[in-house]
């Protein structure tokens, strides 16, 4: 399973796999200034790590909250940050193009809203 590890204000994504029967943690992808994560980046990480399994709306929701040292989000910003994340996810289920440039907006929009602290 994948996780945030937060690296200053810099998130990366790591995941833990088993190497010669050991636990290593193997970097995924740096998420340097992200709030969510993009369709394009669950697709990419999909392509490259099959065999992780990747909980997109925890790691949106870590990002949310961001680093450790940061103010932390309001109840509001966090609802935010969790309806961002659900229209990315449906702009991908989506066949009309013009549903899924405006769910990719709406939720363009939630996240800047929630990333003002």
């Amino acid at each position: 399973m994948a996780f945030v590890r937060w690296r200053g204000n810099c998130a990366q994504l790591l995941a833990t796999i088993t190497v010669d029967g050991r636990p290593r943690q193997r970097l995924l992808v740096n998420l340097q200034g992200a709030y969510r994560t993009t369709p394009q980046l669950r697709k990419r990480v999909a392509d490259w790590f099959p065999d992780i399994t990747v909980d997109w709306a925890a790691v949106d929701r870590s990002l949310a909250q961001g680093p450790p040292t940061a103010i932390p989000p309001s109840p509001e910003q966090l609802q935010w940050a969790d309806a961002a994340h659900r229209l990315s996810v449906w702009a991908t289920m989506s066949n009309d193009p013009e549903d899924r440039r405006v769910l990719t907006m709406a939720a363009e929009i939630l996240t800047r809203w929630q990333s003002y602290r």
